[in-house]
């Protein structure tokens, strides 16, 4: 009797693929820089997009993103209003580009205007969730207190 094998998937095999390429991988954007950064967190160093990222960062994924406003008081003392958002199913980065922005305009209205000194977010097609102190030392690294 001969095996039964699995058919092959290719849109399952093609989201395997993206994934295992992004696992090390955020997305990053400061407003002072120009644009979105890849990210390697386990190395921590800024990764050159090249078109295998691109295209495997423009496929559904399940996201996780942490956007977060920085402040300073009078008084020199740093702070960090945050939220995480989380996707429960695969969206492209596109049809959530709304919602996100949405949620961070909602985060800076609770900074003063006087007090804010940047904006930035991280997110994660892996799904790669992150604390406050993470996330924190994340931004700290990429220079958002400058």
């Amino acid at each position: 009797m001969a095996k039964v094998r699995k058919k092959y998937n290719k849109s399952k095999h093609f989201t395997q693929f993206a994934e295992h390429h992004l696992r090390d991988i955020v997305i990053a954007y400061l407003d002072s820089w120009e644009g979105c950064h890849f990210i390697d967190v386990k190395r921590e160093q800024i990764v050159k997009a090249n078109d295998l990222l691109v295209s495997c960062a423009n496929m559904p994924h399940k996201w996780s993103a942490y956007l977060a406003v920085f402040g300073r008081n009078q008084l020199g003392e740093e702070y960090m209003k945050s939220v995480e958002v989380t996707t429960p199913s695969r969206f492209y980065q596109k049809d959530l580009a709304p919602v996100l922005e949405a949620h961070h305009l909602e985060l800076m209205k609770q900074v003063p205007d006087h007090h804010r000194c940047g904006v930035a977010w991280v997110a994660s097609p892996t799904g790669k969730t992150f604390s406050e102190k993470e996330a924190g030392e994340l931004f700290g690294k990429l220079g958002v207190w400058n």
